[in-house]
């Protein structure tokens, strides 16, 4: 509706094919770093009390507790396609956006790295790197797109050495 009213601003193919297709690219990154800042909000002690305590029920997880969630943690995630009212797409870019979120918390959570034909990943389907966020809880809440959890330290990597680390952070955050 806003698009065939003129509210928000629409690119055309046809007339910017590599801003066209560059928009998905942004989205991708985008959406990572949505992600991130959503995810972290959620595991402040107030949010995680009232809302994120559901999701991570799932220590084991498992394709359905990307899903799992409370209805505000839903919003706040989907949240992300706001961004459409800023910058210039398409209707399709929105659809592709929504695919993103919607399929990337099942898949992220699906228990396997990747779908491997002949001993290599052709596919690469649910993250080593989340399902370490649900073991240890305080790191990992980013995506694998970007390298936001770098950036502010929360990355653990699955190495003894990061677990130590890990460990050693959690003891000082517990002693104040």
């Amino acid at each position: 509706w806003s698009y065939a009213n003129g509210l928000i601003t629409k690119v055309d193919f046809f007339l910017n094919p590599f801003l066209f297709i560059f928009i998905f690219f942004i989205i991708i990154f985008f959406e990572s770093i949505h992600f991130y800042f959503v995810h972290r909000l959620l595991h402040f002690k107030l949010f995680y009390k009232l809302f994120h305590h559901i999701h991570h029920k799932n220590v084991s997880p498992g394709p359905w507790s990307g899903i799992s969630m409370h209805p505000v943690e839903h919003i706040l995630y989907m949240s992300t396609v706001l961004i459409h009212l800023l910058i210039p797409s398409h209707p399709i870019h929105i659809l592709f956006h929504f695919m993103i979120i919607t399929t990337g918390a099942v898949i992220g959570h699906c228990g396997f790295d990747g779908f491997f034909i002949n001993k290599k990943n052709k596919i690469p389907l649910g993250h080593f790197h989340h399902q370490l966020h649900h073991r240890y809880f305080e790191c990992n809440y980013g995506t694998i797109e970007t390298p936001i959890d770098v950036i502010f330290n929360s990355f653990h990597n699955g190495t003894s050495a990061d677990t130590k680390k890990m460990r050693i952070k959690r003891q000082e955050v517990h002693k104040i």
